[in-house]
């Protein structure tokens, strides 16, 4: 019997860096937001015991990098599936094949996306026994993201972004569900990679890649404080959680701190977010870079695609989810 997930993209719909811990790693606030691009994994049982791992790409552009993927224990893939089997003893194996659509190194979190569904696919695969607050525990092992996408929609991330609260539209009739983990049907199960209600917060977005990749370590190292115009968190919290986020406020309240210490290295991603800015969406880099989205008024679609077409970047338009 076969799986399938799709692993969803995020967005950061605002990030600002609190303070520089002990360890070298930097507490942040920020509100993530999963959005419709996805990587698709398939999952196979394996009778020998062991965990292999293929990877395809979407075409054959270098930005998705899956030539240089590893498909060993480097890979978080395989190291999610290989942790919850000495976790628990799991005598089974998995094969794995990704399809790999989010490009690598995009601010998109793709790679954190990818093993929590491994995570969760595996627990169903075999009839794991784990709760909620085991399962993040394991997860924020493998990256300070992962545990945001066990949950999706939007969530304020804390510390190192492994503090998460969901942020649930009222004005949406949203409310929390109970943790519970995806359910296999027939031969090919086909589940989002993350547990929750899938409604909410409801934006068009546009997802601007420049064709190269922003390494999130060398970003970090510029961070220098104090900052002299600390941003609050409040104000975009409240439009999300009163479902009145949109397109024209979204550009008051969107925020990201690491531009400041992305745009003079790369200002093609400077260049991208002024282009979208201009042609009336709400633009902001995503995570460290390199995508920029923008939230855009419908209406305004086809003038933006016509004018993408005549960049050399990559595109996609896409929902939130």
């Amino acid at each position: 019997m076969k799986s399938a997930f799709k692993a969803y993209a995020k967005i950061n719909l605002f990030l600002e860096i609190v303070g520089k811990r002990q360890d070298g790693y930097h507490n942040l606030q920020t509100i993530m937001q999963t959005v419709g691009l996805y990587d698709e994994l398939t999952f196979e049982r394996d009778a020998s015991g062991s965990v292999s791992l293929s990877v395809f790409s979407a075409d054959a552009d270098p930005q998705y990098g899956v030539s240089s993927l590893p498909l060993d224990d480097r890979n978080i893939i395989v190291k999610s599936a290989k942790i919850l089997q000495s976790e628990f003893n799991v005598k089974q194996g998995v094969k794995i094949t990704l399809q790999k659509n989010i490009p690598i190194g995009a601010g998109l979190g793709g790679g954190s996306s990818d093993a929590a569904a491994v995570l969760q696919a595996l627990v169903k695969l075999w009839d794991i026994k784990i709760s909620k607050n085991e399962l993040e525990k394991i997860a924020v092992c493998l990256g300070a993201d992962v545990p945001f996408f066990l949950t999706g929609g939007a969530a304020l991330c804390e510390g190192i972004g492994e503090i998460i609260t969901p942020l649930f539209s009222q004005k949406a009739g949203y409310k929390e569900k109970a943790f519970e983990l995806p359910e296999a049907s027939k031969n090919i199960s086909e589940n989002t990679a993350y547990c929750g209600s899938k409604e909410g917060l409801r934006l068009p977005v546009v997802l601007v890649n420049p064709n190269f990749c922003v390494p999130t370590p060398s970003v970090y190292k510029k961070v220098k404080f104090p900052f002299t115009n600390a941003r609050k968190i409040d104000k975009i919290k409240n439009l999300i959680e009163t479902g009145s986020l949109n397109c024209e406020n979204a550009r008051e309240v969107c925020f990201n701190r690491l531009e400041d210490f992305v745009f003079d290295d790369y200002p093609i991603i400077k260049e991208i977010k002024q282009f979208l800015t201009n042609a009336g969406c709400a633009a902001l880099m995503s995570g460290s870079g390199a995508t920029v989205f923008g939230i855009y008024n419908h209406k305004d679609k086809n003038k933006i695609e016509t004018e993408l077409k005549n960049r050399s970047w990559k595109f996609w338009f896409v929902d939130t989810v």
